[in-house]
């Protein structure tokens, strides 16, 4: 899915890398192969420190069925960090004076009918405050346009009224890459190559097109209830302003750097970007685009993306000139646990490695294996599943509930970061106790 990701920072082979600080390499060395040996992580990270790279390095395959390894030039899908790319394409829009910030939506885009179209202003989808929902509608295998995903928002429903409050929208992103395209008159892949990828020389960014090929391009994988599956590498393939580029750590690195060099827009529409336009948390803000956070007294720019196989994340540091950097092929890799811990490694403060030692033994389990049914509803209401099967099994050596990896508690099972879940087994049944509830379900298919 692609979501909107809450950073909480206070909470939280392999190819040639640079060497100037070779101790702090060594941490960000050892830190990420323990999160590929616990985890599974497959991708990239960079880190940069004062605008220079110090650890820039790639982990696991690119392509499972070629043994492909990751190599920093490899690409990736960034999913919702596209939308800082989209942000770039209205703002430049509006420093040409072709659209306004505050003018209604209606103004721009006449195939959208709706009664809250004359309400909803350009500022309000940049700031995620327009009320729209999250989603349109818009399904895995549609290969819609813009204009064609115009009638799905146009149906939907505002939950506020806009400038009300924050509320993350995915449907408000798809009018501004209709918006785009109208104002623009240029296809909306063509803009973002034009105006931004070429002016930048971003060798290893574009913008998906359909299920046309990729080169370098890392499978998107996920462990499901079914085990192993490759995934497509966006949430749909039709016009996607909201998720539909590629692109790599070091490439991401530059778009920050020709942003902040006034490259892509002028000192004036940069800095809006990066204003906070409304709190999204205790200390959390919003800009255009961007979210804002805090780590004590440091401001941290905050971007990331998800999608079925792959995990994204970039951090920036403006006044230290710091920049993290992340991009993954698999699904289930903890990116947020991962960007923390490189971000408190960076700072000098310590940081516990991922452990496999507290982790469940599949072997102890063999007779537990398979496909268990719950009361219908049951998971939905306490799990958020909404399905009434789940599964578990074994891949490459650990156990997992679905796509949940497992650890050992004192005589139960549990999730690796939490305590909250706990599976007990008795005969055939499979009882997990959640915040005081338990929810039984019958074994129906034993493992293979």
């Amino acid at each position: 899915m692609n979501i909107k990701i809450i950073f909480a920072l206070f909470l939280w082979h392999v190819s040639a890398g640079f060497s100037q600080e070779p101790g702090l390499n060594a941490k960000f060395d050892r830190l990420a192969a323990s999160y590929q040996k616990v985890y599974g992580f497959s991708g990239t990270i960079l880190f940069v420190s004062d605008n220079q790279k110090t650890f820039e390095k790639s982990y696991g395959l690119a392509n499972r069925s070629f043994n492909q390894r990751n190599h920093p030039t490899t690409r990736f899908s960034i999913n919702s960090v596209s939308k800082i790319f989209t942000t770039v394409a209205v703002l430049q829009l509006a420093e040409e004076n072709k659209i306004g910030l505050q003018v209604p939506i209606s103004q721009y885009l006449n195939e959208l009918e709706a009664d809250w179209a004359d309400r909803v202003t350009v500022h309000h989808l940049l700031s995620h405050t327009s009320g729209l929902p999250r989603e349109s509608g818009v399904q895995p295998e549609d290969e819609l346009t813009f204009t064609e995903q115009l009638g799905l928002v146009g149906k939907q429903y505002l939950l506020f009224d806009p400038g009300e409050r924050y509320e993350y929208s995915n449907s408000g992103i798809i009018l501004l890459g209709a918006l785009i395209e109208q104002v623009s008159g240029m296809d909306y892949g063509a803009y973002i190559d034009a105006r931004i990828i070429r002016p930048l020389h971003l060798d290893n960014t574009g913008y998906y097109r359909s299920r046309n090929v990729v080169e370098r391009q890392a499978v998107p994988y996920r462990l499901s209830a079914n085990g192993l599956e490759f995934t497509q590498r966006s949430k749909h393939f039709g016009d996607n302003a909201g998720g539909g580029l590629y692109s790599n750590p070091s490439d991401l690195f530059s778009f920050v750097k020709g942003l902040e060099a006034q490259q892509l827009l002028s000192e004036k529409y940069t800095e809006l970007m990066f204003r906070p336009q409304i709190k999204s948390g205790e200390s959390d803000e919003e800009g255009y685009g961007w979210s804002i956070k805090y780590f004590g007294e440091e401001q941290i720019y905050f971007a990331a993306g998800s999608g079925y196989g792959t995990k994204s994340v970039i951090i920036r540091m403006p006044e230290s000139g710091d920049f993290i950097g992340i991009t993954s092929n698999w699904g289930n890799t903890p990116i947020l646990q991962l960007l923390r811990d490189l971000y408190l490694t960076a700072r000098g403060q310590p940081v516990s490695l991922p452990s496999d030692d507290g982790l469940a033994d599949p072997g102890a389990y063999s007779d537990r294996m398979g496909q268990y049914t719950f009361v219908r509803g049951e998971l939905k209401k306490h799990l958020g599943m909404d399905r009434e099967e789940i599964r578990l099994h074994e891949f490459e050596g650990r156990l997992f509930l679905d796509d949940e990896l497992l650890a050992a508690g004192e005589g139960y099972l549990r999730l690796t970061y939490t305590d909250e879940l706990k599976i007990f087994f008795k005969n055939q049944q499979m009882i997990i106790e959640i915040n005081g509830n338990t929810l039984i379900g019958n074994r129906t298919l034993p493992g293979q």
